[in-house]
C-alpha cells in the first residue's frame, strides 16, 4: 500500500525521490512527505493529496541524499502532520514506515510514563520514540534501531534518515523493501519499478534483514543477532519500463486496449517452460488456488479451468480466509498464488504457512522480483508490463489467460488452446474500435442516476461477473454485486424493481438456457436488461455483443464491463487511475 523512496547519490535527492514516488503512485495513497539532510539538517516536507507537479514547486534545498514517502492512512486521519515521515524530538532523524505495529498502544503508554511526547495519530510515531528510548542508553543508531525493531508486533517495513554522518537505515519485516544499486548511486525502495529507469541491479532485502547506507557504502544486517551479512546483487532483465499515459488521458483506459497485446504475452510460455508446474498439477492431491480482491476472481477463473478441462481436483481459496483451511492442508498438496502486485499481505502469510508445512508453492505475478515470486518453487509472470492503474484491468485478464493455458496443458492440449487464444487476441484487436467504445460510453451516461446494480453470471462467466461487479465499485463508487444466476431465486430476486440495471453474461454453452430464464424472470419484475452475449433477443434492453470466443470467452467477457466502469467514472468526475481509499499493493491486513 504506502510507498517508500530512498536516494544516495550525485543527484538532486529531492528530485529523484519525488520522480520515485510518482513511480509508486499506483499503489495508493493519501498523503505524501519528502525529507532531505543537508549541511547536518532534515529538511522535511509534508503534504495531502497527489504529489501532482511538486517538483515545480520544491523548495528543499540541493542535496544528495533523501527519503519520500507515500502513506495510505490506517492510524489516523488523512492530515498532514499524520503523513510520513516523522521528525524525531531532537530533529537528527526523520522515519517512515509500511505496516501496522499491532502493539503501538501497549508501546506508547510505555513511553509516555517515560515522559516521551506524541505530537500525531500514527503507530509510526511510536517507532520513532522507541528508537529514541534506545539512544538514551546506546550510542549507536543501527544497534538502537535493531533493538527497538525487535519490539515491533506485526508486519513492518521502516526507512530511516539522520543527519549525523549522512545515514539511512531500512528495515524489513512483511513489507517489501528492495535496495538498487546504480552507478554511484543507491535507492532504498518498496518496489523495483520505482528506480527501474535508473539501474537494474537489486538486493531483494528478507525479512528481518537491515539494510544501511554509512560512510559511503551500504551493508546488509540481521536484525535478530545484529551480524553482518553478504548480499547478492541480482540483474534483473526487465529493463527501464516507460511510466506515461502516451495521448491517453487515463492510464485505465490505456491498460484495457493493450489488452491487444498483454493477452498474448501472458500466454507465451513453451511447453517445455510449463512442464514443471504441469508435473506438479498432476501429482497434486488438491490444488488450491489462492488470491485477494481482483487475483481472488482470477484465482476462482483458474480453479475453475482446472476442474472444468483438466478433471484437476482444484480449489479457490481467498487468502484472507485461509486460517481455516490449514489442517486440511497436506504436503502432498499444490498452491497456485495470484497477484498483480506479488506482495499482498494476506495471500504472503498463507504461502509463508504453506512452505514452513512443506507445500509447493506456484504463481503467477505481474511483478518481477516480489515476495510471492521469490517464495514460488514455480513462478510465472503476466508479462503485461506496469499496471498503474490501481484498478486492475489488463493484469487480470492476463492471468486467467494464463490458468487457460494452464488448464490445456495439463490436458495435453496446449497446441489447440495456443490457436484458440491467438483467435482471441485477433477478435480483441477487432473490437476495440470506436464504435464499440461509443457505445459503452452512452450506456454508462445513460445508467449515471442509478445506484445500484447486478451481474449475472454462470459457470465460466461466474467469476467474471464478480469481477464486473467490483470495477463499477472500484470506480463509479456504485452499489454492484454480481453472483451466480442460479441464486437469483434463492433471496436476490427481492431486490429486483422496476428499471432496477441488470446485466447478464451469456456464453453459447450448455448454461445458456439457465442464463436466458434468470433475465426472464428479472424482466417480468421491471429489471431494465443488459446482456453481455452472442446473438441478441427480445428480453434485452441493451445488446451487446461480442464474438464466440468457447472456452475462451471469460478473457472476453469482462472487457465491457471494464470499460462501462471506466466511462461512469470519468462521466462522474471520479479519478478512474487513483479510486478513493484504494491501494494496488496491499501489504497491510
Amino acid at each position: 500500500m504506502c510507498g517508500i523512496f530512498g536516494y544516495v547519490g550525485k543527484k538532486d535527492a529531492a528530485t529523484t525521490v519525488i520522480n520515485g514516488l510518482k513511480r509508486l503512485e499506483y499503489r495508493g495513497y493519501d498523503s505524501w512527505g519528502v525529507a532531505v539532510a543537508h549541511k547536518n539538517r532534515l529538511d522535511l516536507i509534508k503534504k495531502t493529496g497527489a504529489i501532482g507537479d511538486f517538483i515545480k514547486d520544491n523548495k528543499l534545498p540541493k542535496s544528495y541524499i533523501g527519503v519520500g514517502h507515500t502513506r495510505w492512512a490506517t492510524h489516523g486521519g488523512v492530515t498532514e502532520i499524520n503523513a510520513h515521515p516523522h521528525f524525531s524530538t531532537n530533529k537528527e532523524f526523520v522515519l517512515a514506515q509500511n505496516g501496522i505495529v499491532e502493539n503501538y498502544l501497549d508501546l506508547k503508554e510505555f513511553l509516555s510514563k517515560k515522559g516521551f511526547k506524541f505530537t500525531t495519530q500514527t503507530d509510526t510515531e511510536v517507532i520513532v520514540r522507541l528508537i529514541e528510548e534506545k539512544m538514551l542508553k546506546i550510542n549507536d543508531m543501527r544497534e538502537a534501531v535493531r533493538q527497538a525493531f525487535l519490539e515491533l508486533q506485526g508486519r513492518n517495513t521502516i526507512i530511516l534518515l539522520s543527519n549525523k554522518g549522512d545515514r539511512m537505515i531500512g528495515v524489513r519485516n512483511g513489507s517489501p523493501l528492495v535496495l538498487g544499486i546504480g552507478k554511484d548511486e543507491y535507492f532504498f525502495s518498496s518496489d523495483t519499478l520505482s528506480f527501474a529507469d535508473r539501474t537494474n541491479k537489486v538486493v531483494y532485502i528478507d525479512n528481518m534483514q537491515m539494510a544501511e547506507f554509512y560512510q559511503r557504502s551500504v551493508n546488509l544486517y540481521n536484525i535478530k543477532n545484529g551480524k553482518q551479512q553478504l548480499y547478492k546483487i541480482i540483474k534483473l532483465q526487465q529493463g527501464e519500463m516507460a511510466i506515461n499515459k502516451g495521448e491517453y488521458d487515463h492510464f485505465m483506459f490505456k491498460e484495457i486496449e493493450e489488452q491487444k497485446y498483454t493477452l498474448a504475452a501472458a500466454t507465451g510460455y513453451s511447453q517445455k517452460e510449463l512442464a514443471p508446474l504441469v508435473s506438479a498439477v498432476k501429482k497434486a492431491r488438491t490444488v488450491y488456488t489462492i488470491g485477494a480482491g481482483t487475483a481472488s476472481y482470477a484465482a476462482g477463473q483458474v480453479a475453475y479451468f482446472l476442474r472444468k478441462y483438466a478433471g484437476i481436483n482444484a480449489v479457490e481459496l481467498r487468502s484472507y480466509e485461509f486460517s481455516s483451511f490449514k489442517k486440511f492442508l497436506n504436503k502432498k498438496d499444490l498452491i497456485i498464488a495470484v497477484s498483480q502486485s506479488g506482495e499482498t499481505a494476506d495471500t504472503i502469510e498463507a504461502l509463508e504457512y504453506a512452505k514452513d508445512h512443506n507445500l509447493k508453492i506456484a504463481s503467477i505475478v505481474n511483478m518481477m522480483g516480489s515476495t510471492v515470486t521469490r517464495m514460488s518453487d514455480f513462478p510465472y509472470f503476466c508479462r503485461s508490463g506496469p499496471e498503474i492503474c490501481v484498478v486492475s484491468t489488463k493484469a487480470f485478464t492476463a492471468q486467467v489467460a494464463w490458468g487457460l493455458l494452464l488448464a490445456f496443458s495439463v490436458k495435453g492440449k496446449q497446441a489447440e488452446v495456443k490457436k484458440l487464444l491467438n483467435k482471441t487476441t485477433e477478435l480483441v484487436n477487432e473490437i476495440f474500435k470506436p464504435s464499440f467504445f461509443k457505445q459503452l460510453k452512452r450506456l454508462a451516461r445513460r445508467l449515471l442516476k442509478y445506484e445500484h446494480f447486478f451481474v449475472l453470471g454462470r459457470e465460466q462467466n461466474y467469476y467474471i461477473a464478480l469481477e464486473s461487479a467490483l470495477k463499477i465499485k472500484e470506480t463509479a463508487y456504485k452499489h454492484a454485486e454480481g453472483f451466480a444466476a442460479g441464486e437469483l431465486k434463492h433471496g436476490v430476486i427481492s431486490l429486483i424493481e422496476k428499471n432496477t440495471p441488470v446485466f447478464a453474461i451469456i456464453s453459447n454453452d450448455e448454461h445458456q438456457q439457465d442464463l436466458m430464464s434468470s433475465i426472464a424472470e428479472v424482466k417480468a419484475r421491471g429489471a431494465n436488461t443488459f446482456v453481455v452475449a452472442r446473438e441478441n433477443n427480445q428480453l434485452f434492453n441493451k445488446f451487446i455483443k461480442l464474438p464466440d470466443l468457447k472456452e475462451a470467452d471469460p478473457l472476453i467477457n469482462v472487457i465491457p464491463f471494464q470499460l462501462f466502469a471506466y466511462f461512469m467514472a470519468v462521466a462522474l468526475g471520479n479519478t478512474p487511475d487513483r479510486p478513493r481509499n484504494l491501494a494496488k499493493s496491499v501489504t497491510v491486513k
